[in-house]
């Protein structure tokens, strides 16, 4: 068996090793908030920026949410409130100013429900279930992550959401994750097409307006750019590319995701590329809200790979 699954304990929480014993390639998956923290190439490439965990969960939120599963909503919520089915409601989780930001469910504490080793593939299913309990998202639902290692470093994670509230609940899903190539991403080249980028107001939330947006069609070299910003992607090129020199990240939305945003860190050392099912605010703008019907789990799929030229 060319793969192999190792799980070591870390105060309130387990860290989940995948790795593929034929070039030491290897993910490294944290069961508090069900997020991907490291990703090696031949075992000394990091892909990822991930958390430092020596110490426990520390300060996740105030570091940026690296890796973080956002849900039941992604990025900002205007003032935390909303109204569903004519009642309004506030969420009691983070904030980052005057807004709710990234969901209730960064950092829940996911169990490992099953795992799975074959010669192409490591792979581990985690659940978590949501009893309700923030007053601004009084209803229950389960979260299963299936996160797999295959052969050619491909990462694939699909999330499994199951409404078990008896009416549909609003949802939004998307993930975190900071990639880098090296020191810095300035020399960083990005490239993907989209239907349009969002435009937003001073406080990063959409206005309603899509304007055609053509910056990263055929490449463009990040150097001192700022990116906080949020495009509806093109499903017949759906993929987003980072690359340096003989290095590239290829990211590939495979279901319900067709929203990416790009935000650069203040130390650069990083870019976060983020699949999303709906813009920011989508509780309130409905820009590809999503209501999941009572007893129906609503399935997201993307993709990961890292390719030496």
């Amino acid at each position: 068996m060319s793969f192999e699954i190792q799980i070591h304990p870390n105060t309130d929480f387990q860290e989940i090793r995948l790795r593929d014993k034929s070039n030491s390639n290897s993910i490294t998956i944290v069961t508090k908030g069900g997020l991907l923290n490291e990703w090696l190439a031949e075992g000394v490439n990091a892909i990822i920026h991930g958390n430092d965990l020596s110490r426990g969960w520390g300060a996740f939120e105030m570091n940026g949410f690296k890796g973080g599963k956002m849900s039941p909503f992604s990025c900002r919520l205007a003032n935390g409130q909303y109204q569903h089915e004519e009642h309004d409601y506030k969420i009691e989780k983070f904030y980052l100013g005057a807004h709710a930001l990234h969901g209730i469910q960064y950092d829940a504490v996911y169990s490992i429900e099953s795992t799975h080793l074959d010669e192409y593939q490591a792979s581990v299913i985690l659940a978590y279930h949501y009893k309700g309990t923030d007053k601004g998202y009084p209803f229950p639902y389960s979260i299963h992550l299936k996160w797999t290692l295959k052969t050619n470093n491909i990462i694939v994670v699909t999330t499994a959401l199951t409404n078990h509230y008896h009416h549909a609940i609003p949802m939004m899903d998307g993930w975190h994750p900071y990639f880098q190539l090296g020191n810095g991403i300035q020399d960083c080249t990005i490239q993907f097409k989209n239907k349009g980028k969002i435009e937003y107001d001073e406080q990063l939330l959409p206005t309603g307006k899509i304007f055609a947006d053509d910056t990263f069609n055929e490449g463009k070299v990040l150097g001192n750019m700022h990116l906080d910003d949020c495009w509806m992607i093109d499903e017949t090129a759906p993929n987003c590319t980072i690359q340096k020199e003989h290095q590239k990240i290829i990211i590939t939305p495979i279901a319900n995701y067709p929203y990416i945003q790009l935000y650069t860190p203040e130390d650069r050392q990083s870019i976060a590329i983020e699949n999303l099912s709906a813009a920011p605010n989508c509780f309130n703008n409905k820009m590809g809200l999503h209501l999941v019907k009572p007893h129906e789990t609503w399935e997201l799929v993307t993709s990961y790979q890292y390719i030496i030229k």
